[in-house]
């Protein structure tokens, strides 16, 4: 395949390129600059007599949109590193809603029973299963049920908002 041959088989191929970098960023100006990278790269490459060229500028049209997708989303992960908590953001309204919800919570614990109670507050003492286990007596796998159980009763008051006695 002569010079010529290539660079016309780039110029037929390029509407086809168009057509998958635009579907798969959904912009003109990114398919635009994905076919002139795979056309620099071609270039670059060289060819060989033997190369299905057209299958080639797919499959690196495709190759290309791929890695410049996951290096985008690489770089928003990296920003999003950079971002302070959202403690930092606290506003009154904020630090109002929060507290609302601690009583809320409080109220809906003090409608289970009093050993739901027990193994709910010491789960938010961030106690381990085991621990809990060692301090209450009941087995370790009579907590985990016990506590699964507090919870789904503890959702639904929270749910139905009949934490009120």
């Amino acid at each position: 395949m002569t010079q010529q041959e290539f660079e016309h088989t780039l110029l037929r191929m390029r509407p086809k390129m168009m057509r998958i970098a635009t579907d798969f960023f959904h912009s003109e100006e990114d398919a635009e600059d994905i076919v002139q990278e795979v056309y620099v790269r071609m270039l670059k490459r060289g060819w060989q007599p033997d190369d299905d060229l057209e299958n080639l500028l797919i499959r690196a049209t495709k190759n290309l949109c791929v890695s410049v997708w996951r290096r985008q989303k690489l770089r928003e992960t990296e920003q999003l590193e950079g971002i302070p908590e959202p403690e930092a953001y606290h506003t009154a309204d904020t630090s109002l809603l929060q507290q609302e919800r601690c009583e809320s919570l409080e109220l809906a614990i003090l409608r289970l029973p009093p050993s739901e109670q027990r193994l709910i507050r010491m789960k938010g003492d961030d106690l381990s299963l085991n621990e809990i286990s060692i301090q209450t007596g009941i087995p370790k796998r009579s907590v985990s049920v016990m506590l699964s159980t507090a919870r789904k009763r503890l959702l639904t008051i929270l749910e139905t908002k009949n934490y009120d006695r």
